[in-house]
């Protein structure tokens, strides 16, 4: 399943990010990396998805959302 797909409330872990080096780096800073746990905090109107992290919310945008492989936790 890709994280663009999963409804707001679900708790979900990130099995692999297909993104280039610099966003998958970028990705991993802010805590998003294989074997996370996360939970999908909402949407916001540009369609990005707002992701729960360790206490932290975050933004990932649409595209980015798409290359983001998850699985139910």
């Amino acid at each position: 399943m890709l994280l663009d797909s999963i409804s707001t409330g679900a708790v979900v872990r990130v099995r692999a990010i297909s993104a280039e080096a610099p966003i998958a780096l970028r990705l991993r800073e802010m805590g998003l990396r294989p074997g996370t746990r996360i939970r999908i905090a909402g949407r916001a109107a540009s369609g990005a998805r707002v992701v729960a992290i360790s206490g932290a919310r975050i933004a990932v945008d649409r595209e980015t959302s798409s290359l983001i492989e998850v699985e139910p936790a």
